[in-house]
């Protein structure tokens, strides 16, 4: 069987391969856009099909598909950075929402039919009020374009899925993190500033923003077996699935684990640039569901994927 990995030589898209390579169930071919950028592939290519496609163009993904013809398609490719949502909002939009209406489409005219995962975002949720978790019944409430553009495709492959019969699950992932994820990224910005601080003798100051802000911080590798599982998940009923960790913590928790772990006290030097117009001061969500159908849970404790991450930069740096 062969599997499809769109974004696959992204943060997430270059994890799940690796996932779905050490379980040998799928044939595992990915799409890119520029295949030079290969840095967190190295290593499996040997064990990838690979190629070279722009989401944003109708006839290169629908040559793809046609091509490979996958019983499985992850479809990860977009843009996932809420900052950048607020400086691009039409591209944000163009790669996000269009991007994958080409590949709902292209799958249309092509007359196959792979199981689809749409991964959308916790995000499109907006604040959880007082300890209240959101579940996939909670009507979505977007509070940035990244969000607004989640939202949107997340309802549009509801359509394709109750109107046109394409065999889709949706992913409600709320945050995760791992190591080579980018260092605009939170977790991976604190510990890409610590490997620096280390390597160049800096002072001990991190840059940060809110660090007020909670979260559920799962590991990336965590997320992509959840993914994973949801190529064979049932789906004629409950097809979208929040997929996060129980545990909230806030960035200052996170701060915290990063000095234990690296046995440094940090001041924090709090930058009006990291702060965003409006903060999401909670953000978390209810995966019982996705528990319960799958016996999905967390292998990696925070504390072992921030000491991943900050490992990662020191390597790298």
């Amino acid at each position: 069987m062969k599997s499809l990995i769109t974004g696959i030589g992204g943060f997430v898209g270059s994890h799940l391969a690796e996932t779905l390579i050490a379980e040998n169930k799928y044939n595992v071919f990915g799409l890119m856009r520029d295949l030079e950028k290969n840095e967190n592939i190295l290593g499996i290519e040997k064990n990838l099909n690979l190629t070279r496609c722009d989401i944003n163009d109708f006839e290169s993904v629908f040559k793809s598909i046609k091509n490979i013809k996958p019983d499985v398609i992850f479809h990860l490719a977009g843009q996932p950075f809420v900052p950048s949502s607020f400086e691009s909002t039409a591209d944000t939009f163009k790669v996000n929402v269009i991007g994958a209406i080409n590949i709902l489409e292209a799958i249309k005219s092509c007359e196959i039919n792979p199981r689809i995962i749409i991964v959308t975002s916790g995000e499109i949720y907006g604040e959880a009020i007082g300890i209240s978790l959101h579940t996939e019944k909670k009507l979505p409430h977007p509070v940035n374009p990244y969000a607004a553009s989640k939202t949107s495709i997340d309802f549009i492959a509801q359509t394709y899925k109750r109107y046109e019969g394409l065999n889709i699950v949706i992913a409600r992932p709320f945050n995760h993190t791992g190591p080579k994820q980018r260092n605009n990224f939170v977790c991976s910005s604190i510990a890409y500033q610590i490997a620096k601080i280390e390597k160049e003798n800096l002072p001990k100051i991190l840059k940060v923003g809110n660090i007020k802000a909670r979260r559920m911080f799962s590991d990336v590798r965590d997320i992509a077996k959840g993914y994973s599982l949801l190529s064979e998940i049932d789906n004629s009923q409950d097809f979208i699935f929040n997929i996060s960790t129980d545990e909230i913590n806030s960035i200052e928790d996170v701060i915290k684990l990063y000095e234990e772990i690296s046995g440094y006290k940090f001041e924090l030097n709090i930058e009006p640039k990291r702060l965003r117009g409006y903060d999401i001061d909670l953000m978390a969500g209810d995966s019982s569901l996705f528990k319960s159908k799958t016996n999905w849970k967390n292998n990696f404790t925070l504390k072992q994927t921030l000491t991943d991450i900050l490992n990662y930069w020191r390597t790298k740096l």
